[in-house]
């Protein structure tokens, strides 16, 4: 592997989105260690929902091809996903499924780290759990640890247009992060993780 900057992004477009909060402060996090990284909105990549006669017509759309371009420039991904019926959203599911139209291997060799966030008790855990199923059934390379954040509602702070996290919850966050990049780092040298 060689490249070394983590792509950051939330499985949520919704303007009061609390994923795309942790999307935001994780890429924080990744920035206080002067780490290299890319925090992008799907929102400015936006996508049809897939179907193989759209496919056929009219072809891959750009923006796919775009974010196919981004990931292939990334060695890791870090995707907040918010929760959706006990599964994970069907934005994040069908950008996936678009860029594999792309390119069937644009995510063979990253490092994709799970987060959620959520104002029920369980803090997205369901919706995370189905989303490494999917990632591991497409044979990918899963984080061993993720983060959950229940409660989400209890740790923030601020007016509705600049709302944050609270010190505890910002402390997880960037536990969550070095954790993460203990394993980034030895991914990338090709050595599995202890």
């Amino acid at each position: 592997m060689t490249h070394h900057r983590i792509l950051v992004t939330a499985g949520s477009t919704r303007l009061a989105s609390f994923n795309s909060l942790l999307a935001r402060a994780i890429a924080d996090e990744l920035a206080r260690r002067d780490r290299d990284h890319l925090l992008v909105s799907l929102a400015d990549h936006d996508m049809p929902m897939y179907h193989g006669d759209h496919e056929a017509e009219l072809g891959v759309p750009a923006t796919a091809h775009e974010l196919a371009a981004l990931l292939r420039e990334s060695g890791g991904l870090v995707i907040a996903s918010p929760e959706y019926n006990g599964s994970f959203s069907p934005l994040l599911k069908n950008t996936i499924d678009w860029v594999t139209r792309v390119d069937m291997g644009v995510l063979r060799d990253t490092l994709i780290g799970l987060t959620s966030a959520s104002p029920g008790r369980g803090g997205g855990i369901r919706g995370l759990a189905m989303v490494r199923t999917w990632f591991e059934n497409m044979r990918l390379t899963v984080a061993t640890d993720h983060l959950s954040i229940p409660q989400i509602t209890e740790h923030v702070t601020g007016e509705p247009d600049a709302i944050v996290f609270d010190a505890d919850t910002r402390a997880v966050i960037a536990a969550w992060v070095d954790t993460y990049l203990v394993e980034f780092d030895e991914y990338c040298t090709g050595r599995p993780p202890t």
